[in-house]
């Protein structure tokens, strides 16, 4: 397996311009999980992606591991990349990653090929008994919830029947008390006034009041005697002559 790896990356070295560089990854099956390539364990020939990044984040190229040439010891290279950095992403949909899914990279121009190993696990495949268990198990916490929601629906009741009748109760035993005040007070207070009076007070109220006649004192009339003459009497003040 080391053999044809160098092979594959001798024979991409080779076919590179003395002027440019590339890169290549080398996905592998890491069945220990120690996130090294180990001689045992397994190239990948599929389900991965690269992706390829300039310095500044622009995506340079992209290729996939069924896209390349060199499939069978499970290598993907971008070739012809100018000198510079760069940054390599790896993406799976079937698989998980044991190693780093981001790596940067540094390209020579007339180097020799820079090389990542991804490390990778198979997702464990859910099968129709996992499924279902996972489905009941989901709906016993959807019934979970539906009961506690029920409970809460079933209490908020409760407690407002418990309230109306408490209301009820005070109600029947303050009402009738309060309206035989009322009619007590009405029994005391004294009848109204016919409409009638009403309207004639009213109307006496708007109308003016009579004008005020003043009687003038009696005059002096002759031969009825003045109040400052006294015949009878000497000390009057006006003596008759």
């Amino acid at each position: 397996m080391l053999i044809l790896l160098c092979l594959s990356l001798a024979l991409v070295g080779t076919s590179t311009s003395q002027d440019r560089g590339q890169i290549c990854v080398m996905s592998y099956e890491d069945r220990n999980g120690n996130r090294k390539f180990d001689e045992n364990e397994p190239p990948v020939t599929q389900g991965i992606g690269v992706n390829l990044q300039s310095a500044i984040g622009i995506t340079v190229a992209t290729k996939l591991l069924e896209a390349s040439t060199y499939t069978v010891p499970g290598l993907v290279c971008l070739e012809n990349l100018p000198g510079g950095e760069y940054q390599v992403l790896l993406t799976s949909a079937q698989y998980r990653a044991t190693t780093d899914i981001a790596f940067s990279a540094v390209v020579a121009p007339g180097s020799a090929p820079v090389r990542f190993d991804f490390g990778v696990t198979l997702l464990p495949v859910v099968t129709s008994e996992d499924a279902e268990d996972q489905t009941s198990q989901l709906t016993d916490e959807q019934l979970q919830g539906l009961r506690s929601i029920g409970m809460g629906l079933i209490a908020s009741m409760l407690i407002s029947l418990v309230m109306l009748l408490i209301g009820w109760l005070i109600y029947m035993l303050v009402f009738p008390r309060r309206l035989k005040r009322i009619r007590a007070r009405r029994h005391q207070l004294p009848p109204n006034p016919p409409a009638g009076a009403i309207m004639q007070q009213v109307g006496m109220a708007l109308s003016p009041a009579p004008a005020q006649t003043m009687t003038a004192p009696a005059q002096f009339q002759p031969g009825q005697g003045s109040p400052l003459l006294f015949a009878d009497d000497d000390t009057s003040p006006n003596p008759v002559v």
